[in-house]
């Protein structure tokens, strides 16, 4: 197995870490994470293709090649970058990076003024050095997210448009918590405005269903993902997410968002039901081992709901949102 580093989002301490975790559960043969670094973690994996780290995430900001973790001192990673140029050639460009505070010693234009030396145009690769917790990595970048076409899917780009959806980086995140495989079908019984569906079909869903009772939102979802060109792989229908329209123990993840919030919440009875209802629905089309992975208000405890229901919580993580509301990120696996 090979050993990587993954450079990881800042926005929340803990779910970048399990995106990560969960995207090898399904893209790798075998992995184990060797240093959880803050804004980093370093695994050694039989991966076919280490670059889907990257493609496929949300939070995963960089996948790269391990080459050395040494100290974060400027001699120290200068010794081991110079001896990874004698080995692997000089790098076309080196990107460095001091994350947050850490390491305040370091004279950051004085380092990348003697990392620039090592660079040639001719070279064939970038390496990174990122210095984080004491420990500087060192290493060649095989695969980066791609934030900008993130960007370009955000709610306020699509044609269609209510407020409260998520962003896509949390969409995504929530979605590999959910361990969906590349050629999966998946479904989003809460679709909105498709936000879901269309992250999971580029993820590489074989097939995306949208449901939803309002049928402003299904015909709202349909616009959005004919907007990206995904009318080929998704189909929005009018449905009750506690009766989904799917055989028994046919899916192995649902990701989704049930209405919640200031412009949507039906009330603390009405959501509690509601999710309930859901939750044994998902039960029914989950095969053994399958995965849900949904979102709500911190106060309604929706990890109780997930338990009552029969689910084993995973995990758990809080987001803050506004002055009244904090997000709680359910990962749930139902038993088999």
């Amino acid at each position: 197995m090979n050993r990587y580093y993954a450079l990881l989002s800042g926005e929340h301490p803990c779910m970048p870490h399990a995106e990560l975790q969960a995207i090898l559960d399904v893209e790798a043969e075998h992995y184990r994470v060797l240093l959880s670094l803050d804004g980093a973690d370093i695994f050694e994996a039989s991966i076919e293709n280490p670059r889907i780290v990257a493609e496929r995430s949300g939070w995963v900001k960089e996948v790269g090649l391990l080459y050395s973790v040494v100290e974060a001192d400027e001699d120290e990673i200068l010794e081991a970058a110079r001896a990874i140029v004698e080995r692997a050639g000089p790098p076309r460009r080196v990107e460095y990076r001091r994350y947050r505070q850490y390491a305040p010693h370091i004279d950051d234009k004085n380092l990348k003024l003697s990392l620039r030396v090592l660079e040639d145009p001719r070279g064939s690769y970038v390496l990174r050095v990122f210095i984080s917790e004491g420990a500087a990595i060192i290493g060649r970048v095989l695969g980066r997210l791609d934030t900008r076409a993130l960007h370009y899917r955000r709610p306020g780009f699509r044609p269609f448009f209510r407020p409260g959806p998520l962003m896509p980086q949390v969409t995504r995140a929530m979605i590999n918590l959910a361990r969906l495989r590349r050629g999966d079908v998946f479904v989003d019984p809460f679709c909105g405005t498709g936000g879901f569906p269309l992250e999971a079909c580029m993820i590489g869903a074989s097939r995306c269903y949208c449901a939803d009772v309002n049928g402003a939102m299904v015909r709202g979802s349909r616009t959005n993902l004919e907007h990206y060109g995904l009318e080929h792989k998704s189909l929005s229908i009018a449905a009750s997410a506690t009766s989904i329209p799917i055989r028994d123990e046919s899916l192995r993840s649902i990701a989704t968002d049930p209405p919640y919030g200031r412009s949507t919440s039906p009330g603390r009875r009405g959501y509690r039901h509601l999710v309930s209802s859901f939750l044994r629905e998902a039960m029914r089309v989950l095969a053994p081992g399958g995965y849900v992975v949904f979102a709500g208000p911190l106060g309604e405890e929706p990890h109780d709901l997930a338990g009552n229901a029969g689910f084993r919580i995973e995990a758990r993580f809080h987001m803050h949102v506004h002055s009244t509301l904090v997000r709680e990120v359910v990962v749930a696996r139902k038993p088999g």
